[in-house]
Order: structure tokens, then sequence, then C-alpha cells
């Protein structure tokens, strides 16, 4: 090989180009001036003893491909990097015949190459790799060959490991923009001026803005009104300035619908390479189902207190309630008829059978009980229901509809079910003190059974429908307050919701999802009612 070719192979080395640039430049240089039909690079994994292909460059067929490997250990290349010396093998199938187990002499053969070189690749004193040069010839590589390929191979040991170097980087950098990209948290950055510059697409799902339309937007957009005003932001601009980071902070921002959501934000400051701070990085947390679960559970052990509670007091309260009750009835009987304390004692023995209905609704709601299911027909069950409901004497002004298939099977259990539509349906006929209209739909989806019951009653002020499953809330001038969650608490050991959406001067609406299965393993409730 002449030194102009050489020299030109050396320039095309040391020119910054891709290393299969570079593998292309010499496969093509070298064709011309040696017995050249194909070249490949493999590369050593020390931890793995594996020697694997890196690129490969031929005349015909490939076999031996890139990402093909086996170990170096035991091999007859483990001297070559051992000792930094080249290898020439005169003829690849007599070297197969003496080494039957090599697969790749095997492959390569059947490629139709008959000699090669092979050249240790070394970069800082460590070799890392191999060149190997191919020849359909028999004999076709000298020892001047090995010297001259030598420098080419120490040039191409600098490039290869170069481009190992940019290829990991490459991964890495992706790696950690996919990392970044998916993640569920939203990761946003913003400058000095406070406007959005990345927007990934845990952001995205989150507060529903797609990163086209918010990024170059203020960060104000995701902060509610009185925050702003309260000046949340500086503080938090302060802060990181200050310390370089914040971390924890608990806050509320504001979705691209509208929702308020409780978000934890640990934010760090951006700096160019003079350290001067740029803008900052923030990731935010979406905790608003954690508040939700915590809300839930301190609600829950509330309730489990005020149950034990009032299990305690109803028990207190029965026995003697029953004593003042028959105490006045014998009273009553004494007083003659016509006499006006006789009304008083009626009204005394009102009051009293009132508040026994309230100490036995205090045993319902402190009683565990675990719901039965069963095949049932929902239309069924819901007529029922609804024939008991129109005895009543109140019913005379009010217009009762149904409209439903003419079966629908579900599992559930028909004491709880019985009572949860009782109750709905008794609300509603209270809130129309007047008469009015009540219609009852019964709809089957996917898997599931919805029961929507409407009124044109008074409906129910906004405040008040946050509060309206807690316990002991009424509306009413008569009750309890625990109709309604313990209907709740029923429908949720069948898998199911209640919601609720009602308009003050127009009605209500109670839908009730059921699904056709209750889940296992059924969880306890609340005892339901016997009393009507």
């Amino acid at each position: 090989m002449s030194s102009d070719i050489l020299h030109e192979i050396v320039e095309d080395l040391n020119a910054g180009r891709g290393f299969q640039d570079i593998l292309d430049s010499i496969y093509a240089r070298l064709r011309g001036h040696i017995p050249c039909n194909r070249v490949a690079v493999s590369v050593y994994d020390p931890g793995r003893d594996l020697l694997t292909i890196h690129a490969c460059r031929s005349d015909g067929p490939v076999l031996l491909h890139e990402g093909y490997g086996a170990r170096l250990r035991g091999s007859s290349l483990e001297p070559l990097l051992r000792t930094g010396e080249p290898r020439i093998l005169d003829d690849l199938e007599a070297y197969l015949r003496e080494h039957p187990t090599s697969e790749a002499t095997r492959l390569i053969v059947r490629e139709g190459m008959l000699s090669s070189l092979s050249l240790p690749l070394i970069a800082r004193g460590n070799p890392f790799g191999v060149f190997f040069i191919s020849s359909r010839q028999r004999n076709a590589y000298t020892t001047g060959h090995a010297t001259t390929m030598r420098s080419v191979a120490g040039h191409l040991s600098v490039a290869l490991e170069r481009s190992l170097l940019v290829e990991e980087l490459r991964k890495s950098k992706e790696s950690l923009e996919n990392i970044l990209e998916n993640s569920s948290d939203a990761i946003i950055t913003v400058d000095q001026a406070d406007l959005i510059r990345s927007w990934n697409r845990g952001a995205e799902r989150i507060f529903g803005w797609p990163a086209s339309e918010i990024i170059g937007q203020s960060i104000n957009v995701l902060i509610p009104e009185e925050l702003r005003d309260a000046g949340e932001l500086r503080r938090i601009r302060a802060e990181v300035e200050r310390e370089g980071y914040l971390e924890g902070y608990e806050t509320v921002r504001i979705s691209r619908d509208g929702r308020r959501l409780a978000m934890n934000i640990s934010s760090t400051a951006i700096r160019d390479k003079s350290g001067r701070i740029v803008g900052r990085s923030a990731i935010l947390r979406d905790m608003t189902k954690v508040k939700r679960l915590q809300a839930d559970l301190v609600r829950s052990q509330s309730l489990a207190a005020v149950g034990e509670l009032a299990a305690t007091v109803a028990h207190e309260i029965k026995n003697p309630l029953a004593g003042i009750s028959g105490a006045i009835q014998v009273i009553a009987d004494a007083i003659p008829e016509g006499d006006h304390r006789r009304e008083i004692v009626t009204e005394i023995l009102a009051q009293v059978r009132r508040l026994d209905e309230t100490v036995r609704d205090l045993l319902v709601f402190a009683r565990p009980w675990t719901p039965e299911p069963q095949p049932i027909d929902l239309v069924e069950l819901l007529g029922r229901v609804t024939r008991i409901l129109k005895q009543q004497e109140r019913m005379a002004a009010v217009a009762l509809k149904v409209e439903s298939p003419d079966s629908l099977a579900l599992s559930a259990d028909p004491r709880l079910l019985q009572e949860v539509f009782f109750n709905i349906l008794q609300n509603a006929v209270d809130a129309m003190p007047r008469g009015g209209q009540i219609t009852v739909a019964v709809r089957e989806l996917p898997g599931s059974a919805t029961v929507g019951v409407s009124d044109t009653g008074t409906g129910i002020a906004p405040e008040h429908l946050p509060r309206l499953f807690s316990p002991f809330f009424t509306t009413k001038t008569r009750g309890t307050g625990l109709g309604l969650a313990i209907s709740k608490r029923m429908v949720e050991a069948h898998g199911g919701r209640v919601d609720i959406d009602s308009e003050l001067g127009k009605g209500t609406v109670v839908t009730i999802t059921l699904p056709r299965e209750i889940p296992q393993p059924v969880p306890a409730i609340l005892a339901p009612s016997t009393r009507r």
C-alpha cells in the first residue's frame, strides 16, 4: 500500500466523521490496494467476556453480521488481544477443519472468505476490539500487510473509541429525555420571566394543555387567582434563588378545564456556564387523589368513632326510653277524654316515638353487616319498591313514571338495594311538598347498570351538596341525616357509586351506578334498617 493511500485513510480517520462513514471509506480505499472483500470491527466487553461485531462491510451476502457475539476466553483470538500482535490465517477452510467448533469461522467460510488478517484495536494501552480484513483468496496476506495495517488499526481504535463514547452519550441523553418526557409527573421549566419553556407529557395529562399551546405562556396560567394575588410565585422564585431548590412544597394549581388540583412541587434553579440563574425546573406531582384518600380515611376513622359512640349511647337510651314511654302511656290512659292534658301527653308520646326512631337509626348506623349477593332482576325489584311507595297518602299529588327495559339481571343483595331505592325515592317525595313528577330511569351499560331518580322538587343549595353523604347532616325538619350516608355505603358495597346533581328551584337527579357482578370480597357495611 502506498504512503499516499495510508495518508488519505488517516485523514478520513481524523476528520471527525461518524464511525460507519469511516469504515466505508477504509473499505473502499483498501479494496484497490490490498486483497479485501470484507472488513469488520468487533468490540470486547470484559464484563460479559463477549466479543461482538460492531460494524461490517462486504462485497457479498453477510452471515457473520453486526451484533454477532462470541466468548473471547479460550478462543483463538484471546492471544491476539493479550499480546497485541496481528494474526494471519492463510487458509480458513483448513483452519475450520482443525477447529470444527468455531462457529464464526464456519459462517465466514460460507460467505466465501478463504484468508484473513486480524489486528487488535488498542486505546490508551488497553486492547478493546479487533479489526478483521478478509479475502476470497488463499494466502492473501503477508507480514508487510500486517505492519502497514497496524497504523490504520491504531487510528481506527481512536475513532472507534470516540464513536462508542458518543453513542453512549447519545443513548444516555435519549434515555434521560425519554424518562423526563414520559414521566407520570409534570416536569416543566420556566425562564426568569416565568414563561414556560418545556412541558412534558405528564404535564399534558395532568393539566390538559398540549405543549404546542402552553409553551411561551406565563406560569401564572396554572396558579389560582387568590395565590397570584398573595404573591406565591414571587415567594417560590425567591426561595429557589436563595437556596438553589425548593422541595415538597404543597399548593394548588388549576387545570385547563378549571379543576383545582392539589400539587406537591419540587423546583431547582437552572444556571448557565457562569453560574447565573437563568430559570427553574419543576416537578409537579398531582396529589388530588391522595388528598381525597387521606380525607376518606380520616372520615372513615371519624365515622367508626361516631358509630361506636352511637351504639353505646343508643343502648344506654333505649331501655330508659321504653320505660318513659310505658309510664306516659299509663298516665294517658288515666286522663279522661276531653281533658286538655290528654293532648299534652299525646304530644309527649309522639316525641318519645321520634326519639325511639332516632335511637334505631343510630343502631343501624353503628352495626356492621355483610351484604349477601344473589341473582336478581333490577327492574322487578324497582317495581316492588314503587308499588309500595304509591300506597302512601303523600303520593296523591306526585306522578311517578318508570322508564326501563323489560328486565335487567345483575348480582346484588336485594335487601340492601331495596333499602337504597326506598330512601332515594322518599327523599324525592319529601322534596316536593306540593307535588310534582318523579322519573325513575333504568339504563343498561356494558358491565353495569344505572338507576336515575329525578324529581321536580325544591333542589339542593350548592353549599350543601358536598355534605349530603355526611352522617347526621340533613336539610329536613325531621330525620337524623343518616339515610343518604347509609345508602351510599350500601351502593359502594356493591362496587357502585352514587352521584347527585341538583339545582335550586328545578329539582334533583340521583344516579346510582351498579356493576352487573358485585366485586369480591364483599366489604362489610352498615346494616339496613327494617323501619319504613
